[in-house]
């Protein structure tokens, strides 16, 4: 049982020698990768509800408004 626990721990540093942590190095790249598609995922959730929001108010306004000139005319 040593004989193999000592094989794996050498096929394992024999790998990690042969890749030269590389596989660290991807791992970090893909997590800034990820890191910034949900940062750009986020502006624009924020962008759109900016914008759904502005569309509301202007609604608001508009039925205000048309409401205003209803009682207006309703009392004329």
């Amino acid at each position: 049982m040593k004989k193999l626990v000592l094989f794996a721990s050498v096929l394992v540093a024999v790998s990690f020698a042969s890749c030269n942590s590389k596989p660290a190095e991807k791992a970090a790249e893909t997590v800034e990768a990820a890191a910034e598609t949900v940062e750009a995922t986020a502006n624009a959730v924020v962008d759109s509800v900016a914008a759904c929001a502005d569309s509301c108010a202007a609604c608001a306004d508009s039925c205000a408004k048309a409401a205003a000139e209803a009682v207006e005319a309703a009392v004329k």
